[in-house]
């Protein structure tokens, strides 16, 4: 056999698997987009679906005006208990302040105690 037989047999051989690759990969795209194009299509359906269901039951709706001629439930707390207050020592001092409405004197006058030296 020729060599210049030989790679013309293998040079086709080539461009139709490359052709063949082409090809595949264009009929593989037409089909996800044939898919994507069925998916949108159920989308819209269901959403054209939705919303004459939701139309109708508008449509049906049939308002009325009511005047309502009751006495006001009335609850009052007399006891309160803040038992779940969580301030520090600042946020009460602060609070007991706003209360009051005078200045809070720090303990001891502000001055920390004596330290005492070692035996």
């Amino acid at each position: 056999m020729n060599l210049y037989a030989a790679l013309g047999v293998l040079v086709a051989w080539g461009a139709s698997a490359v052709g063949a690759f082409f090809y595949g990969q264009g009929v593989g795209a037409d089909g996800v987009i044939a898919k994507q194009q069925a998916v949108d299509q159920a989308i819209q359906q269901t959403r054209d679906a939705a919303q004459q269901g939701a139309a109708a039951a508008i449509a049906l709706l049939k308002p009325r005006n009511v005047t309502i001629r009751q006495e006001t439930e009335r609850e009052i707390q007399t006891n309160t208990v803040y038992r779940d207050c969580r301030l520090p020592a600042d946020g009460v001092r602060l609070a007991n302040e706003a209360i009051t409405g005078r200045v809070a004197e720090p303990a001891g006058g502000g001055s920390l105690p004596g330290t005492r030296a070692p035996d």
